[in-house]
Formats: C-alpha cells, sequence, structure tokens
C-alpha cells in the first residue's frame, strides 16, 4: 500500500479535503479564466455582438466539456474504485482506454465541426449582427479540440495520484497563457475574435502536451503503450459512472440552446448579451462547486473500493459543509455587486449594464440550491452510482428547466425564462437531500456488517 493510499484510509478529513479541494477549485476556475478572459476582451475589442456571438456558441463548449466530464468523472472514479481494491493495474487501463477513445472522439468532433460550421452556428440562433463572429471564432477553435478534451479529462486522474498541486499548477499555465495570448492577439495586433481563438487553442495544447508527458513518466498511473487500446469493459464500466456527468453537461447546452431562443424572442439581442455575461457568472459558481466535489472524488471512489463506508459518509458530511458555506459567501458577492459584475465585461453601454443587473438577481440569486444539489449528485457518481445523477439530471432539465423556459415567460416575459433556473435547481436541491439521507442509513448498514465481518474474522 502506497503512502497515498494509507492517506485516502486514514488521514485526518478535513486537511486532507482542503489539500484536495482548493487546488482542484483553482484547477476548475481556469475553465472559467477563459471565458472571463475572452468575454472581457472581446468585449472591449468588439462589444456586444462579439460577446453575443460567444453565447450562440457557448452550447458547443458545453458540449466539450459533457465529454470531458465522462472521462474526468467516470475514467477518474472507476480508476479510483480499482485503486481501492489494490488493483493498479486495471487502474492504468482505464487511463489508457480513457486517452484512446478520447482522441477518437476529438477526430470526430473536429472534423464534423469543421465541415459543418455554418449550419451549426445558424441553428445555435445566430443572427445577421453576430454569425461572422461565431464563424471567425470557431474556425480557430475547432482544430483544437482533441488537445481541449485531454486537456479537461485527464487532470482529475493526476488528483487521484495524490498530487492535486500538480493538476493545479498545468490548469494554470493554461490559464495564463491564454490571458496573455488574448491580450496581445485581441488588443495589441489586434486580431479580434479570430485573436481570442488562436490564443485558446495555443492555451488547449500547453497542458494536454505537459498531461501526456506526466502521466509517461508517472510510477502509479503510469500510461504504457499496451494500455491505450480501445477496451470495452473498461468502457462499459466508465460509462455507467460518467454517463450523469455528459447528460448534465449536455442537456445544459440543450437549456442553454433553448434560452437563448427564448431570450432573443422575448428579449431581442440585448438580453441575448446580458446572457453572454450571466452565464460567465452562474458557470464561475458552478465551476467552484464542481472543484470543491473534485477535491473529494478521490477520497470517495478510494473508501467505496475499500468499503470503508464510515469514511465515505464522513468525506461527505465534511465536504457538503465547506460546499454550503462557500456557495452562500459567492451569491452573495455576485448578487450584491452586480452592477459591478456588469460593468466589468463591457464598456460604454449603460442599458446593456442596467438590463444584467437585474438579470443577475433574477437569474443567481438562489444558487445556493445549486450547491446542495451537485454535492448530492456528485456524490453518487463517485461512489459509481451515476444511474441516480442521471435521474436527477433528468428531472432537473428536461423535466423542470426546459419545460419552465417555455412556460414561465407567457406570463412573465423575458424575465421568466429567466426564473426557470432557480426553480428548477431548488425544486432538484430539495429531492437530492431527501434522496442522500436514505443513502447515509445505506452507508451505516454497509458499514455495520463489515464491522461484523471483522468481528468474526472473515476476509473481504
Amino acid at each position: 500500500m502506497t503512502q497515498q493510499e494509507k492517506e485516502f484510509r486514514e488521514g485526518k478529513l478535513l486537511p486532507m479535503l482542503i489539500k484536495f479541494s482548493i487546488p482542484s477549485t483553482i484547477s476548475a476556475l481556469t475553465i472559467i479564466i477563459y471565458n472571463v478572459t475572452d468575454r472581457y476582451f472581446i468585449g472591449q475589442a468588439v462589444g456586444r455582438n462579439g460577446i453575443g456571438a460567444i453565447a450562440i456558441i457557448f452550447p458547443i463548449i458545453l458540449l466539450l466539456n459533457a465529454t470531458a466530464m465522462l472521462f474526468s468523472i467516470g475514467g477518474a472514479a472507476l480508476a479510483g474504485i480499482k485503486m481501492g481494491r489494490e488493483d493498479i493495474s486495471g487502474a492504468r487501463r482505464v487511463l489508457g482506454t480513457s486517452l484512446f477513445v478520447v482522441t477518437a472522439i476529438g477526430l470526430f468532433y473536429t472534423i464534423f465541426g469543421i465541415v459543418f460550421q455554418i449550419p451549426i452556428i445558424k441553428f445555435m440562433g445566430a443572427g445577421e449582427n453576430n454569425i461572422k463572429y461565431a464563424v471567425e471564432y470557431n474556425t480557430y477553435f475547432f482544430p483544437s479540440i482533441i488537445f481541449q478534451l485531454i486537456f479537461n479529462s485527464f487532470c482529475s486522474f493526476v488528483r487521484l495520484e495524490g498530487n492535486p498541486i500538480m493538476s493545479m499548477i498545468i490548469n494554470l499555465s493554461s490559464a495564463f497563457a491564454n490571458m496573455i495570448l488574448d491580450y496581445i492577439l485581441v488588443m495589441v495586433i489586434p486580431l479580434g475574435m479570430k485573436g481570442a481563438a488562436i490564443a485558446t487553442s495555443i492555451s488547449n495544447i500547453i497542458p494536454a502536451v505537459l498531461l501526456i508527458i506526466y502521466f509517461s513518466r508517472s510510477n502509479l498511473l503510469k500510461l504504457e503503450r499496451k494500455y491505450i487500446r480501445y477496451n470495452k469493459n473498461i468502457l462499459k464500466g466508465i460509462l455507467s459512472i460518467g454517463v450523469s456527468a455528459f447528460l448534465n453537461q449536455f442537456f445544459n447546452g440543450l437549456y442553454v440552446y433553448v434560452l437563448n431562443i427564448q431570450l432573443v424572442r422575448y428579449g431581442g439581442e440585448i438580453a441575448l448579451a446580458a446572457m453572454g455575461i450571466m452565464s460567465i457568472l452562474r458557470n464561475f459558481i458552478n465551476t467552484s462547486y464542481v472543484g470543491l466535489n473534485q477535491g473529494r472524488q478521490p477520497i470517495l471512489s478510494y473508501n467505496w473500493g475499500a468499503r470503508n463506508y464510515k469514511r465515505v459518509k464522513d468525506t461527505f458530511y465534511t465536504s457538503v459543509s465547506i460546499t454550503a458555506a462557500a456557495s452562500i459567501i459567492l451569491v452573495s458577492l455576485i448578487v450584491f455587486k452586480a452592477p459591478f459584475m456588469a460593468g466589468f465585461f463591457v464598456k460604454n453601454d449603460p442599458e446593456l449594464i442596467a438590463y444584467t443587473t437585474k438579470g443577475i438577481h433574477v437569474h443567481l440569486s438562489m444558487m445556493i440550491s445549486t450547491a446542495v444539489y451537485l454535492s448530492c449528485t456528485n456524490y453518487f457518481q463517485a461512489v459509481g452510482k451515476g444511474y441516480i445523477t442521471s435521474r436527477f439530471i433528468f428531472l432537473r432539465l428536461i423535466l423542470l428547466s426546459i419545460p419552465l423556459t417555455f412556460i414561465l415567460p407567457i406570463k412573465f416575459g423575458v424575465f421568466g425564462a429567466l426564473l426557470s433556473f432557480p426553480i428548477a435547481d431548488t425544486t432538484a436541491g430539495i429531492l437530492a437531500l431527501y434522496v442522500m439521507s436514505k443513502e447515509i442509513k445505506n452507508l451505516n448498514y454497509r458499514q455495520s456488517i463489515e464491522d461484523e465481518k471483522k468481528k468474526r474474522g472473515i476476509r473481504r
């Protein structure tokens, strides 16, 4: 048993959660830094039409994130469970299979996106004022899709090795490269949307290459050529756990698409530009939650595999308390400082700032319930029960968010569409707490069985 495995089993929980969650949160927030940087410089150099174009193509970004999350959550959880069962070669097979499949999917996305770029962008709702900006951005972004998928899929495996600091460093190298290149290529040269896309592409290549080098030299999850191949059974295991993470991002993309259509219908292009700002704030909060949950995932997965159910329960209780406290601070800061948040992205557009400020109050004020929902559903992913999370995703997005986006504007106009998000998340959060209370009872029961086995000297 390695020192890291011993820490997973016996280390003090709060220090260990802080050790993993802070770097994981910083790493997760680099995705937001990407989007903030692009929107800031595009807003300064291009204006509201450029921000509107980014809002139009945002569902495409969510699809890529969905694919990455499938392997980041599913692959890392499966590898962690195998490590808990002392099957290191099995964990290495999970890593190799994930790399093979991610590369194949990335190649398909790249070719499909380049060939059908115009129909895709028009389908997303691009209008005559922003379609040329969306096309310009995608033309220089699509070639880097494979690298983005590798980057976003495999940092979780670095954390699983017990090296959250290295994961954070890889993420930050990408974020800093993007900021520097955005400034040079958008503002100094200037290349506008093209420059922002090139900056993002280069910033995807850097961490992807670093990750390949890291795992090729690793002693624990070593990336070996014999494991980089298609393995049906391992892929099935990854999908069974990670499909809920994929569906969450995919249906979020569908929701964003529907929301954009309704915003344009009831509020015009100013509503779409406002959503371009609000979406980055919403994803900043969401990503903070995801970072905290990613930090605890290796601990939950490992101890579930090791049948240490008391530690699984204690990890959940401690982590959900941290997440709840963080959510109160983040949501309060953004809601009470809404005019400043809106004004950060645009200049000389008081109408858009006022519109976005009101939208923030309506759309984001109940995101504390999102913290509860994500903490509960991500728990089920970490312990290999992704099917439960899938049901919640279907409830939250297909049964609540998307229908409400069509229903509420009939009575409340454009702000009715914005209300769909807080109503759906609050409802889903309450139900998630109820299901989690039953899971806690299940953990207590499982632990009692394990304790009885120990008394009788029965080997697992």
